[in-house]
């Protein structure tokens, strides 16, 4: 009879755990689909880490080359060496916006980590992306300078 009880008990707990588990989802969908959907969420945990960064667009001369989704300013690379905070003031780091982790807007992008904060700069082919000071409009300035090169939109491999 124990042994009856005992597997009566855990069959049960199974089975209430199932039950509650269906019973979360159906109330988690009846909450979506009605007008408490603020309600329904944590107002600390955010809906999507992802936020469109970069966007594709052709420049003369240049062909498909990656630019900034709203201003359309181009987007440039440094092949070789590094930008340390001299560089920096003509040629700013493409950074991700707070609590945004995954860049869209073009195949191959990624994040790598700068400063003591831990931001993250958008990179393109593990290329970390810039713009140019020198850029106005949909201008491709800063191609050559300082050995940087217009972000080019290339396959991903």
């Amino acid at each position: 009879m124990t042994r009856q009880t005992k597997r009566g008990c855990h069959g049960g707990r199974l089975s209430w755990l199932r039950r509650a588990t269906a019973g979360a989802a159906i109330a988690g969908a009846a909450t979506l689909t009605g007008a408490g959907v603020a309600a329904a969420m944590p107002t600390h945990v955010s809906t999507t880490r992802s936020a469109v960064v970069v966007a594709e667009a052709r420049r003369t001369h240049f062909g498909k080359i990656l630019v900034k989704p709203r201003t359309g300013r181009a987007l440039y690379i440094l092949p070789h060496g590094s930008c340390g905070s001299s560089c920096l003031l003509s040629w700013p780091r493409l950074v991700m916006p707070k609590g945004k982790t995954i860049p869209k807007g073009a195949p191959c992008l990624g994040t790598a980590r700068f400063g003591t904060h831990h931001r993250l700069q958008v990179t393109y082919h593990g290329k970390r992306l810039y713009t140019f000071t020198g850029d106005s409009g949909h201008s491709v300035n800063g191609n050559g300078v300082m050995g940087f090169k217009v972000a080019k939109v290339v396959a991903c491999m």
